[in-house]
Formats: structure tokens, sequence, C-alpha cells
């Protein structure tokens, strides 16, 4: 369901009439949230992201010492 258009004002001055969630603006390019409730689920959605991003990172540094590092330096 697509929310009703309403004028947002950025930071910069500019004015946009969105329709979504959120928007960029043309202006500076910096994104336009439709609400608070959008701006904290993109907040949200971020944290998640990196988050899930770190523990590969670390899951991968971990197969990589375990099963590559430590046999080679047995050999």
């Amino acid at each position: 369901m697509k929310p009703e258009p309403k004028e947002i004002r950025c930071e910069c001055g500019n004015t946009l009439t969105i329709e979504r969630d959120s928007d960029w603006c043309l202006k500076c390019g910096s994104q336009i949230f439709y609400d608070q409730k959008a701006r904290r689920a993109h907040k949200i959605n971020n944290y998640y992201m990196y988050t899930v991003i770190i523990l590969v990172m670390f899951f991968l540094a971990y197969v990589f010492v375990e099963l590559i590092a430590i046999p080679a330096m047995n050999l």
C-alpha cells in the first residue's frame, strides 16, 4: 500500500513530494524519509546488515585459520 503524497523539506532546504517510504534529495543527494517509522526501519536494517557482514568475515577468518593456516604450519 502506497502512502499518500507528502511534501517534505530536506536539510538543505529543497522541498520534495514523495509517495514512498524514502527517496533521495535531487539537490544534495541525501536520503529523505516519509516519516520516523521509515527512518527507524532503515537504521535497524543497516545495523543488521553490518552485523551479518562482520559475522561472515569472522567466520571466514576462523575457517582460514582452522583449515588452512594451522595444518600448513604443522607440515
